[in-house]
């Protein structure tokens, strides 16, 4: 099914209780199953100011520094972040264990300019009819958090309306996640990706509507099948993108898809920290057995709702 971004390191102060983020695209054509695909997967470390508003989501100890990673966001006012939604109950986790839940400013995130505590957030309304249970559930997976503070010298990326027309264009997408086959993660890292779909059954898009090779995948390579007929048929009947708020971008040849700990990241368009805007955050992955996010993920895009909902949060 699809799958809800999880983390990576495990600090050791809260062992394996931490758990992050990613997502990646899918549509037409596909890379060959069971190959990497190219480099946040597919793309390039990001070191420059050209996205510095992109950041991490962190657990924090002050006396010791940056323990871990379990999301990516980006600062889209002084003292506001963008991210995923799913990425929120993290946030509470370190409240809970004493922790401090944090922006990190910086090509590293283990090794950041700036650490900015994050004070409180506020999580987007649900799609209707998945009111309960569905954090980890996709359904307009969005959320803004507050920082402490603003952090200095960097300028917040601009909110850009998604239209459906924009449907074939080219994006980038950035974050901390896995950028490579050995789960190497917490550096940001950024690529480029075609937004290919805003609707549709999520198997028959990132299997061209051909069952056999869904099938196929399902049995062989999926890391979270059961393994039956009957829920074979049930993904890829059931499974679809939410009409105008959901959208598979990326992995086509060439291009790049994000993996773990890119939940939250951004889908953008700019080319200077001036002009970076931000048109949806990373929310969910399509893996496979053999290789790191083989296979399509999705961005929850900023419509006119959603949009409205992220400025009235800030």
């Amino acid at each position: 099914m699809i799958q809800q971004k999880s983390s990576l390191g495990v600090a050791a102060v809260i062992a394996s209780a931490v758990l992050s983020a990613c997502a990646q695209p899918a549509g037409e054509e596909q890379p060959t199953f069971g190959e990497s695909s190219q480099a946040i997967i597919g793309g390039s470390a990001a070191p420059g100011a050209a996205y510095a508003a992109v950041g991490a989501l962190v657990y924090y100890f002050p006396e010791v520094g940056v323990l871990d990673t379990f999301c990516s966001g980006t600062l889209v006012a002084s003292k506001a972040i963008v991210t995923a939604r799913h990425c929120t109950p993290s946030i509470d986790l370190a409240f809970e264990s004493g922790l401090v839940p944090a922006f990190a400013i910086g090509p590293d995130a283990f090794n950041p300019t700036a650490v900015l505590p994050i004070t409180d957030y506020v999580n987007a309304p649900a799609a209707p009819g998945k009111e309960k249970g569905l954090l980890m559930d996709g359904g307009r997976d969005v959320a803004v958090a507050h920082l402490e503070s603003a952090p200095v010298g960097v300028t917040p990326a601009r909110l850009g309306l998604w239209e459906d027309k924009m449907i074939g264009s080219k994006f980038d997408i950035a974050g901390y996640g896995v950028n490579n086959a050995e789960f190497f993660y917490g550096q940001r890292f950024a690529g480029k990706a075609t937004a290919r779909a805003i609707n549709g059954k999520w198997y028959e898009l990132l299997f061209n509507g051909k069952y056999d090779a869904f099938r196929s995948w399902y049995f062989n390579d999926s890391p979270s099948a059961q393994r039956t007929e009957a829920e074979a048929k049930a993904w890829w009947k059931d499974y679809k993108l939410e009409n105008k708020y959901e959208l598979l971008a990326g992995g086509l040849p060439g291009e790049s898809v994000a993996c773990y700990g890119d939940s939250g990241g951004p889908l953008l368009r700019g080319s200077s920290a001036s002009n970076l805007t931000t048109y949806g955050v990373s929310f969910a992955v399509e893996g496979t057995i053999s290789s790191a996010c083989g296979l399509g993920g999705g961005y929850a895009v900023f419509n006119k709702k959603m949009l409205d909902f992220v400025k009235g949060a800030l």
